[in-house]
């Protein structure tokens, strides 16, 4: 069996306390220890975020455009999305000219996916990546207008459309999911808790986990664009703070900056596709394994079935 090097073993000790990789902690070691190097330019090539309006989706889009993309700053709140790209312009561009157009699209509406598809196709012959960034938790159980479980909608079956629709002009798509999935698994047989208790939480965290396997999913089918997952650890953005205001109490002074929560989706988007594997699972810069505790993995058949409904509550097909 061949050894293992000094940094894969204290990278692997890291990993293995969780609290040390998930947090501040993490990247600190991290970056001395793989030496890691500054990321490629992106001049010329076009990146859309959503939920790039606050927290890690804005801190991704600054630095994208400082590596010189064109980002789409897509969000619901069409003021908050001209902030973004005012800021780009800012500190992107010498001369104050955005390198950022403002979207507005709301992940959770079919319709409002379908209409930022079709803006976005209009504009752009080519999109070197997509980053599905959006994310909800709510305290009590909600549905859209389409009749779909609110945090479910804009994780996993917003995103999905919108890949799916963009696929023949997209080069990448990089879907932000959570620390959180490690603790669960998809429940198929009620994926928007219609029949179980509701928790916030753990809705969340169950469409964490199946966006990491609508990854998984798609790649197996050898399906464009290629797709990644990662998870950016325990940041400190506003919706942290607003939706586990205990956790943020308890971990503030060790939670990552937004920056270094983004870091790795960033370095996914600018990265040579040789250098990634296709449907990895992505942190601080390494391929992680998708399972940590028995239970909560995704065999292949249910991964089909999960795709199956999905694409079905996407109108696809």
């Amino acid at each position: 069996m061949p050894s293992l090097s000094p940094a894969r073993i204290v990278d692997a000790v890291l990993e293995g306390t969780v609290v040390g990789s998930f947090t501040k902690i993490g990247p600190s070691v991290r970056r001395r220890l793989d030496k890691w190097q500054p990321l490629a330019r992106l001049d010329g090539k076009t990146v859309v975020v959503t939920g790039a309006t606050s927290g890690l989706g804005r801190a991704a889009s600054i630095e994208l455009a400082r590596l010189g993309a064109t980002v789409e700053v897509v969000g619901r709140d069409e003021q908050r999305a001209a902030d973004v790209v005012a800021e780009i312009a800012r500190s992107s561009s010498p001369d104050g000219t955005p390198r950022a157009s403002a979207r507005i699209g709301d992940m959770s509406s079919l319709a409002g996916v379908r209409a930022l598809a079709d803006q976005l196709a209009s504009t752009h012959d080519h999109l070197h990546a997509v980053v599905h960034c959006a994310g909800a938790m709510f305290e009590k159980r909600r549905e859209t207008d389409d009749g779909i479980e609110a945090t479910w909608a804009t994780m996993v079956v917003g995103p999905h459309l919108l890949t799916t629709l963009l696929a023949d002009r997209t080069g990448r798509a990089v879907w932000v999911s959570s620390g959180g999935m490690y603790t669960q698994r998809v429940e198929l047989d009620d994926i928007e808790w219609q029949r179980r208790k509701w928790s916030g939480s753990k809705a969340y965290a169950q469409a964490k986990r199946a966006q990491v396997d609508l990854v998984a999913e798609a790649t197996e089918r050898g399906e464009a664009p290629q797709q990644y997952a990662m998870h950016p650890g325990w940041a400190a953005t506003p919706g942290v703070e607003t939706s586990l205001p205990g956790f943020d109490k308890v971990m503030g002074p060790l939670l990552r900056d937004p920056a270094d929560g983004a870091d790795t989706m960033v370095w996914l988007v600018a990265a040579p596709s040789g250098e990634l594997t296709a449907g990895g699972f992505y942190h601080d810069r390494r391929l992680r394994n998708t399972v940590r505790w028995p239970g909560t993995g995704t065999s292949a058949p249910d991964r089909d079935r999960l795709r199956a409904l999905v694409d079905r509550q996407a109108k696809l097909g």
